[in-house]
């Protein structure tokens, strides 16, 4: 509780201090206060089209990340026994970390067209965190546990789920913990430049080029709130899943889980 209202009165001094920028610096027209602000999201909150919106870029950027989630839980486990894999797919993993997004989603218009660009970049931003978490801690497994396994015959099945998995998944936590935000950064800039119909970005770029700053701070919220809530529901999807396959089903690792993440 006392968490809560610390957190709570945290928020207030900083919309405190927004609203007195906007007063001092009597520059509402392009730094509106927070109570225009909230008028206009709660105006936007009353209409159908909010969430036809919201829906639509949800499931894209959803997909992107879903799908990279996927592939880099697979190939980050095969590269970690198979380390000619790990070699060839190095260069691919390295070009996605180092190219900047904006040039990805250049070409990522022109080659799938505008539709489909928060897809294939929230693939490419999630993908090489992923597959360096998942490899980096099947790579640190505990030796002495994995000689263990060889003196006591355990399965490879029995291996991943009582070794790697738990091993891996702080990891993994803590990589979808910052690829979730940057997934929904990486895909609403990705509408915004393809200026895709239905979409956040395309409600930013309109707000952006007729001025309507009070509508530009609400989708920013709006971007801000559901990052949020998609970054936490993707990690207690991941820690769930890690429970369940280790066989910590009542989450007796939750703590350590927090304390690693």
């Amino acid at each position: 509780m006392l968490s809560i209202i610390k957190k709570a009165g945290i928020i207030g001094i900083w919309l405190v201090i927004w609203q007195i920028a906007s007063s001092v610096t009597g520059l509402a027209f392009l730094l509106p206060g927070p109570v225009t602000v909230f008028l206009a999201l709660g105006k936007a909150l009353c209409t159908r089209a909010f969430y036809r919106v919201v829906f639509h870029s949800f499931i894209k950027i959803s997909a992107g990340f879903l799908a990279a989630l996927l592939a880099g839980l697979v190939l980050g486990s095969i590269a970690a026994v198979k380390k000619g894999v790990q070699s060839f797919l190095e260069p691919l993993v390295l070009l996605m970390k180092a190219l900047p997004v904006a040039a990805f989603i250049i070409v990522m218009l022109i080659w799938f067209g505008s539709q489909n660009a928060a897809v294939t970049i929230g693939f490419m931003v999630v993908f090489p965190m992923v597959y360096q978490a998942v490899l980096e801690g099947a790579c640190a497994a505990d030796t002495k546990l994995l000689e263990m396994a060889v003196v006591f015959e355990l399965s490879p099945v029995k291996k991943v789920r009582y070794i790697y998995v738990p091993q891996i998944m702080p990891f993994l936590n803590a990589a979808v913990k910052t690829a979730a935000g940057m997934c929904w950064k990486a895909g609403v800039s990705a509408e915004v430049i393809g200026l895709v119909k239905n979409s956040i970005g395309e409600e930013l770029y309109y707000a952006k080029l007729y001025l309507m700053m009070p509508e530009l701070f609400a989708w920013s919220i709006t971007i801000m709130c559901i990052s949020f809530l998609f970054e936490k529901l993707a990690v207690a999807l991941i820690r769930q899943c890690g429970r369940v396959i280790s066989g910590d089903i009542h989450g007796s690792g939750k703590e350590q889980d927090r304390c690693r993440s």
